[in-house]
């Protein structure tokens, strides 16, 4: 009787290994792989991965972006030139990084099948244009024979037979681009140029070098966000618990394997912002060239003017666009209210982030996935227009959202942006929203966001986006 009870006991306990194992490593139908990712490019003025060296800012956002290689196409991470840290350029420290994730990368297929393997990464490391910097005359770094290998890179990846643009994310200088773009026009016809230019998406994050107002200059025509202010929003104004010192080593370092313990916990200075007084913790200025690109439900990255992880934005001139004021009231006595448009969204994209490195170590069944934000009857694009005519009632249903982990769910829904002093914020904390349509909003067009947050650890929030369009 005893060997019958001891045998039983080892067949459940092996079962029960089996099928926890077993199902961390099955593919998620709600984190399939997406055909439709948006390819990117990164230029990364890196220059340490020591918090008493250096200024290792893009070191912390190069990490967060390692655990959203499976919503984005990297197809290029360049070492650029150091902003203010001499002409030097350091692929060995993106090296590095992408080498911490190979450790995690096995624990992050329980999770998502879509993450690439290290050495795919590895291969998208290029060195760019070491003599550029501010200061230097625009032909130190662009013109004859000052290719790079990250220049004809560049030129390579958008010349491919792919229609999806390509978006270069600039978080130090520009000048492997500008000779990309000055190569091309020198041997490429007009027309061939234009197409060329009409594949490119740039987001800057200042212009830290010459080469930023000459593209500009030369390519009217180019897509391009330029940031100034709005990206200190990852790292001051508002609720800043979520970034401290403190929370930095108890929720990226500790436990969450080799990629999280590489995550610098910064203290130093911010010289886009001195008189704020120094930054600890997290900084990421440049993590918001990437936030608006993931598939949340909000971003709507083709729509710069929608708003989203990443910032909000308006047209400047031609396909130019600048940040645009997106107050919070709580916070409305920040020193720059354009720092709202990323804080505003913190804890959403904080958590996000906070979970995935739980992905590096965890189980899926021990771990939090985000839920899924639906809207009934409503077609599964970006942001789908439902035309209503005025005078009318309105009723969205969002009860067909669900949590892949079996969470209870909470539900806001916002009008965002947020068209005028008669949208409360939030709309509704219901499942479903009801709203009148007055005869006065005929012509208006209001943009309404479903915001569904889980009750997992730590809470993750999806979000589904629809435009109403009163006749």
């Amino acid at each position: 009787m005893r060997l019958l009870l001891s045998l039983s006991l080892v067949f459940a306990l092996v079962t029960g290994y089996v099928r926890q194992h077993s199902e961390a490593i099955q593919p998620r139908p709600h984190l399939e792989v997406r055909s439709d990712k948006p390819r990117v490019i990164i230029l990364t003025d890196i220059s340490s991965l020591d918090q008493k060296q250096g200024e290792p800012d893009d070191s912390q956002s190069l990490i967060r972006l390692m655990l959203y290689t499976n919503d984005l196409d990297v197809e290029g991470l360049v070492a650029s030139s150091n902003l203010r840290h001499g002409q030097l350029v350091r692929p060995e420290l993106i090296q590095r990084i992408v080498a911490a994730y190979g450790q995690v990368h096995r624990n992050l297929l329980n999770h998502s099948p879509a993450y690439p393997p290290a050495d795919q990464l590895s291969r998208l490391i290029k060195a760019g244009q070491p003599l550029a910097g501010p200061g230097q005359p625009l032909e130190t770094s662009v013109g004859a024979g000052k290719d790079t290998e990250a220049s004809d890179w560049l030129i390579q990846v958008v010349d491919r037979a792919d229609p999806r643009p390509v978006w270069v994310c600039i978080w130090g200088g520009s000048a492997d681009l500008a000779q990309a773009l000055w190569k091309v026009r020198q041997t490429r016809s007009a027309d061939a140029v234009n197409a060329f230019v009409a594949k490119l998406r740039v987001h800057a994050i200042y212009d830290q070098d010459q080469t930023g107002v000459w593209i500009r200059e030369q390519f009217p025509n180019l897509f391009y966000i330029l940031r100034n202010h709005g990206i200190r929003g990852m790292y001051r104004g508002g609720d800043r618990t979520l970034l401290d010192s403190v929370w930095v080593a108890e929720n990226i370092q500790q436990g969450h394997g080799p990629l999280g313990a590489l995550y610098v916990n910064y203290r130093g200075g911010d010289i886009w912002s001195r008189q704020l007084g120094p930054v600890k913790g997290v900084k990421e200025g440049d993590t918001p060239s990437f936030l608006g690109l993931l598939s949340n439900g909000l971003n709507v990255w083709k729509q710069p003017e929608a708003g989203g992880w990443g910032g909000r934005f308006r047209r400047k001139q031609a396909n130019q666009y600048v940040e645009a004021i997106d107050s919070v009231g709580q916070f409305a006595d920040d020193p720059d209210p354009r720092m709202a448009a990323v804080y505003r969204w913190r804890e959403a994209w904080q958590h996000d982030f906070q979970a995935r490195l739980d992905w590096c170590t965890k189980f899926y069944l021990n771990a939090n996935h985000p839920p899924i934000a639906m809207i009934r009857d409503v077609e599964q694009l970006m942001q789908p227009e439902l035309n209503i005519r005025a005078g009318t009632s309105l009723t969205l249903n969002g009860e067909a959202s669900h949590d892949p982990d079996g969470d209870r769910l909470r539900f806001r829904w916002l009008a965002y942006p947020n068209p005028g002093a008669d949208f409360p914020e939030p709309l509704s904390e219901q499942a479903n929203l009801s709203i009148q349509i007055p005869t006065a909003w005929k012509g208006r067009r209001v943009p309404v966001v479903l915001e569904v947050t889980d009750t997992g650890s730590p809470n993750l929030t999806s979000y589904r986006r629809l435009l109403i369009v009163v006749r």
